[in-house]
């Protein structure tokens, strides 16, 4: 029973962050001897859920891995992933998340976690806004291509901004997987956003967190970024999103959070 638990800790230490395991690096953080976890890997790579590293000096998700993330995913909807993300990421922070979808020109919010700060729902479920001004609508619109970007916004915002702003803004969020903005309802919050497209259900869903300005310093702020990052690349890979596929997450930069943000 301690080599079960054994293994399946090794398998716990992949991440998005962390999508090689080296020998070593496993010793070390789980205190296990190296014959011990040399003979795991093995055995776990044997068995297909995970394999050599391209450059042999460690180990990555097998094609078994594959299967039970399929698996996963067939008896799991984009909705429930994102919910399951959304909850995590409300409890950690305590700041409200929403799940939202683009229609047309527009965004809707299809559901709310309020967390436990102090900030309540401030846009109803099921009501439309222009997708290129709120945070969520750039991150689900960035998957489109740039014409395609363009007509949408233009249909919701009209001649607010040129085609250069539009773009400009809508690179920012496929630089960095996340998209961000102020309210331009209530001064002083802000909003977070990631978006997921699953391909081969034709279904692309974003999800953000709104947190006041004054509660959120520079540093915070780019955890939080981190951590929907994360929860995005998670249900990405499992998915095959191509956008979130072979990204390095730790390696990625995170944006200097220009002061021209766009009001939400």
């Amino acid at each position: 029973m301690s080599s079960l638990e054994n293994a399946l800790k090794i398998m716990l230490l992949l991440q998005p962050g962390r999508p090689v395991l080296r020998v070593g690096e496993v010793c070390r953080d789980l205190g296990i001897p190296k014959s011990s976890v040399s003979r795991l890997l093995k055995t776990l790579s044997e068995y297909g859920l995970l394999e050599r590293e391209g450059s042999e000096s460690g180990y990555v998700a097998g094609p078994r891995s594959l299967l039970l993330a399929d698996l996963y995913s067939k008896q799991h909807s984009l909705k429930d992933q994102v919910d399951i993300a959304l909850t995590r990421v409300t409890a950690e922070f305590g700041f409200a998340g929403y799940a939202s979808v683009l229609n047309g020109s527009d965004i809707i919010i299809l559901s709310v976690n309020h967390g436990t700060y102090p900030l309540r729902l401030v846009r109803e479920i099921g009501q439309p806004m222009p997708a290129f001004t709120t945070s969520v609508g750039r991150a689900l619109l960035a998957y489109l291509d740039d014409d395609e970007i363009v007509r949408r916004a233009r249909a919701g915002i009209g001649d607010r901004y040129t085609d250069k702003v539009i773009l400009e803004r809508i690179k920012l969020v496929r630089d960095f997987g996340v998209a961000w903005g102020n309210s331009a309802i209530i001064p002083g919050i802000a909003a977070l956003a990631v978006a997921i497209r699953d391909g081969a259900r034709d279904e692309a869903l974003g999800f953000s967190i709104s947190y006041p300005t004054s509660a959120v310093g520079p540093e915070l702020r780019i955890r939080m970024l981190r951590r929907l990052r994360e929860e995005a690349s998670a249900i990405g890979l499992r998915i095959r999103d191509s956008f979130w596929q072979g990204r390095n997450l730790d390696g990625w930069a995170v944006p200097n959070f220009p002061q021209d943000d766009l009001n939400e």
